[in-house]
């Protein structure tokens, strides 16, 4: 996580296969305050910055037509997550969001491969893919969490 290179003022997030876990959450919005929620969402980023211990990186796309979100966040484990997810100031997050997300979709994926344009392409063997049978359930946030 050291050397991050930074364009146009933001730093680019680099992951490395077998390094951690990545969640990806996917937001269903409503188009007419999609603006709404990027605006709450980044601010929520830069407020969290640092709180919980092994929280690396977050990340948010928007989609072209402003119905979907996706946070993509990388932690140094699963464990990490749950205590961020099960922190009071994630409770608070969750509060600052509400009204203005229809669903969010949650999941933790482990990574097993990267490619960069610039770098050789690594003919490594891929790593082993999870057990499904130990993977943590995530429960989708309902709409009245929001």
């Amino acid at each position: 996580m050291d050397n991050l290179q930074q364009i146009n003022g933001f730093p680019v997030n680099s992951i490395s296969v077998g390094e951690g876990i990545v969640l990806i959450n996917i937001f269903t919005l409503d188009p007419e305050i999609a603006d709404q929620f990027v605006t709450t969402q980044v601010a929520e980023y830069k407020r969290l910055k640092g709180q919980f211990p092994g929280s690396y990186t977050a990340n948010l796309h928007i989609s072209l037509d402003r119905t979907r979100a996706a946070n993509y966040a990388h932690f140094s484990s699963v464990e990490d997550y749950f205590a961020m997810r099960n922190s009071p100031e994630f409770a608070d997050h969750l509060n600052r969001l509400q009204g203005l997300v229809v669903k969010a979709e949650p999941q933790l994926y482990q990574v097993v491969y990267t490619q960069h344009f610039d770098q050789p392409t690594s003919e490594q063997s891929l790593p082993s893919l999870p057990d499904p049978k130990v993977a943590p359930a995530l429960t989708a946030l309902a709409v009245k969490e929001f």
